[in-house]
């Protein structure tokens, strides 16, 4: 708990002094909608919406205590300091809009490659260039892949994949739980994409992904509704008819 609370101010102290974009972004119908970066990729959610997503990553017993991390201007800042060793916060790398939830492990180790991916988008670096920089920066160490076991919550059946015109699309999102699992393969585990266990990527920050039950699922859709109807009309998603 008091590394987690050190991490938390280091950050803090790291993005205090952050330059900020300003911008806004075209929506659907010819709406504007506050962006990050100038880029239509990254929207900007109002804060009370985006600390709910967040927590929507979280079981329902963590919520109340967890630190959460929301995105504006400069880039990401805590909106509330949490009791407990969990972290909240909407991912946006390269456009991937999700909400998760890190354990004090994922915190320390990669909780971090949200708040360098903001900075590096603030700095005009594309989404291709952010993923040869982070990749590079934990080959020189700068980066740690997560030192012991833990997990991280992804339980919100909200994803959504945002393209460089702002476009945006539902991806699939079952909800799930993840254990760290770095530079493992789906043939060290037994893994197949979709089945009991997969990784999701091979990497130092590679997760082992175990999907929840289906009454789980549903009882997770059924209490999601009004979330994600604010969320999607937030971004600007247009569902097919």
């Amino acid at each position: 708990m008091r590394g987690t609370r050190a991490v938390c101010s280091a950050f803090i102290l790291m993005f205090a002094v952050s330059p900020s974009g300003s911008a806004q972004s075209a929506g659907a119908g010819g709406e504007s909608r506050p962006r990050f970066a100038q880029s239509p990729q990254y929207p900007l959610l109002p804060r009370a919406l985006e600390v709910e997503l967040a927590l929507s990553a979280a079981p329902s017993h963590l919520r109340d205590d967890a630190t959460v991390w929301v995105l504006d201007k400069s880039g990401y800042a805590i909106a509330r300091k949490g009791g407990n060793a969990f972290a909240c916060v909407v991912s946006r790398r390269a456009g991937d809009l999700f909400p998760v939830c890190w354990d004090a492990e994922g915190t320390r180790s990669l909780l971090p490659l949200e708040f360098e991916d903001a900075q590096l988008r603030l700095s005009g670096k594309s989404g291709s260039e952010i993923e040869a920089i982070v990749m590079e920066r934990f080959k020189s160490g700068q980066f740690h892949a997560p030192s012991r076991a833990g997990i991280a919550y992804m339980l919100s059946p909200m994803r959504y994949r945002i393209d460089e015109h702002g476009g945006v699309t539902r991806t699939t999102s079952n909800p799930h739980l993840m254990f760290y699992g770095p530079n493992l393969t789906d043939g060290d585990i037994g893994g197949v994409r979709g089945a009991f266990v997969f990784m999701n990527r091979v990497g130092p920050d590679g997760m082992m992904i175990v999907p929840v039950g289906q009454k789980e699922r549903d009882a997770i859709v059924g209490e999601s509704h009004s979330l994600v109807a604010q969320v999607e009309q937030a971004i600007g998603y247009q569902p097919s008819r």
